[in-house]
């Protein structure tokens, strides 16, 4: 761009400052990878200068602390309340049964029992704290975040009267919100968000379960949200608007998807993709490694780190799965395996001199570093968009939740070896899975590709939520981009009366000529009857 074309735009902005905006995001404090997608959300628009309140209902306790804002500066916190407090719900009492328990269509539901009660129990505690509201009410938000896991939001949104309101998912797509946005499902070839599947390229079966995973996804969450729905009109009337009118009243849907990555699908106008937001590159290319880090990676030949994320804890594997990737590593003397590992229990690997346990571990700077060779991960969207940036072959075995959808989704690009999480057990498929991932160049030379053409992105996740924020603050809502589609009927909707229309034209002449040849050899046969008599 010519150097004159740049000043006058350096002008512009200095004698044209765009007003700041108050913004409010709503981030429950439940799931860290959550709580870090809408933290960035936060900062990167503290950081281009509005006025944003990061608002943290305590839905689990535990996790009161992972607050995950840097720069924004103004958060409130909404303890839990007695109630809340009486009934000890947290998610990491049922995480340990999914190691072997393989989540479908027929047993989706256990995903959801222990979120269910926590979300439910939040809206009363959110609607009881009056001074809280009262609160929020006096800040005059122009725009307010959230994230579509949960309704209750929507109310206190409409509530404090904030037209303005923005949906954001730190997955690539949630079912149920698009759903009730009026976005089309493509179950044929898009994989649904819990679908364990093999990717767009599905068999019968695969399809069969996409499809039953889907709508049963959706059926969870109407029932949800209906008993949301319940609460909040408790405290402001039976008259209030529910769900089905508040989604989509929302102007945008930010979704944490890469479209160079993501599976294609069809979207419309208000979903707009900024996956790969809460991977910072240049921060994470400062981060420097502690001496003690640089000891342990320069031990070795290669280095692999093993990290199963903040819900499924590594503790809890069934006995054998550990022991199978303790006999692998024993197998490869010249690699040093860093285990993420949250107990000090590790007499499984008693003798096994090539493995490190730590409790934590720097897991940007780990994947930053040349070092590294590889990564085995879960398939959570956090860590597999931190490989994917930072150009590291990995392996992924995914527990729950989007965790098939993620790694499968790498797969395809060739940069990732996906394995069933019973596979776990089989010695030798882990085996070939390491030896592959760490002997074989293709990983790593598409790995880098993959990590190229991400840094290369012509429009950066950043640039795209502050521009849209901006743009909403300043123009929105934008009731007349909901498609119709979510008030039409369901036959009309899916055009079935067209399709009955031109059956019936086709059914009609077939009728005539039936009834034409019925007619004709009844009189037939009633002459030849005459002609015997």
């Amino acid at each position: 761009m010519p150097k004159f074309i740049i000043l006058i735009c350096l002008i512009f902005t200095l004698l044209f400052p765009v007003e700041p905006l108050k913004v409010l995001v709503y981030s429950p404090a439940f799931g860290g990878s959550h709580t870090n997608y809408m933290a960035r959300l936060a900062d990167t628009l503290t950081e281009s200068g509005h006025n944003v309140t990061f608002f943290m209902p305590i839905i689990d306790e535990s996790r009161r602390n992972q607050l995950g804002v840097k720069l924004t500066k103004d958060v409130i916190k909404l303890e839990q309340d007695q109630i809340m407090r009486d009934r000890k719900i947290s998610i990491d009492k049922i995480t340990g049964k999914f190691w072997t328990l393989d989540v479908t269509s027929k047993n989706g539901r256990l995903l959801y029992e222990t979120f269910y009660e926590q979300v439910i129990l939040l809206c009363g505690n959110l609607f009881r704290n009056t001074k809280v509201i009262e609160e929020l009410r006096s800040r005059k938000f122009d725009v307010a975040i959230f994230e579509p896991l949960m309704t209750c939001a929507l109310a206190l949104f409409r509530h404090l009267e904030i037209e303005n309101v923005v949906m954001a998912s730190s997955c690539p797509n949630y079912d149920m919100a698009m759903a009730a946005m009026g976005e089309p499902a493509d179950t044929s070839y898009v994989p649904a968000v819990f679908a364990d599947v093999s990717g767009d390229r599905m068999d019968f079966s695969n399809r069969l379960e996409n499809h039953d995973m889907y709508h049963l996804m959706l059926q969870v969450y109407t029932e949800m949200f209906d008993d949301e729905a319940k609460v909040y009109r408790s405290f402001l009337g039976e008259d209030f608007p529910d769900w089905r009118d508040l989604i989509p009243d929302a102007s945008l849907h930010f979704t944490n998807s890469i479209p160079h990555l993501d599976f294609p699908r069809p979207s419309i106008q208000k979903s707009i993709d900024i996956g790969g937001i809460s991977v910072d590159v240049e921060k994470i290319r400062s981060e420097v490694l502690s001496d003690e880090w640089d000891q342990i990676l320069d031990e070795r030949e290669k280095n692999v780190f093993l990290s199963f994320g903040s819900m499924a804890k590594s503790f809890e594997m069934p006995d054998d799965f550990k022991k199978n990737l303790v006999d692998v590593f024993r197998l490869k003397p010249n690699v040093t395996f860093i285990w993420k590992y949250e107990s000090d229990d590790v007499d499984f690997a008693r003798g096994v001199q090539n493995v490190k346990f730590v409790k934590w571990a720097p897991q940007t700077a780990l994947l930053n570093d040349h070092r590294l060779n590889a990564f085995l991960g879960h398939g959570g969207l956090g860590s597999t968009y931190e490989s994917a940036f930072l150009g590291k072959p990995s392996i992924m075995v995914p527990i729950f939740f989007d965790q098939s959808r993620n790694s499968n989704m790498m797969s395809r690009l060739g940069t990732t070896i996906t394995l069933h999480k019973r596979d776990l057990g089989n010695f030798k498929k882990l085996r070939e899975a390491f030896s592959d991932i760490l002997y074989n160049s293709k990983y790593v030379e598409n790995a880098q590709k993959v990590a190229n053409m991400l840094r290369d992105q012509p429009l950066k996740p950043k640039d795209l939520v502050v521009k849209y924020i901006e743009f909403v603050g300043k123009y929105g809502p934008f009731h007349h981009m909901t498609p119709y589609s979510v008030k039409m009927p369901w036959i009309p909707r899916y055009n079935y009366d067209i399709y009955f229309y031109k059956f019936s034209l086709f059914l009609s002449p077939c009728l005539l000529v039936f009834v034409g040849f019925s007619v004709v050899k009844r009189f037939l046969r009633l002459r030849l009857l005459k002609k015997i008599e």
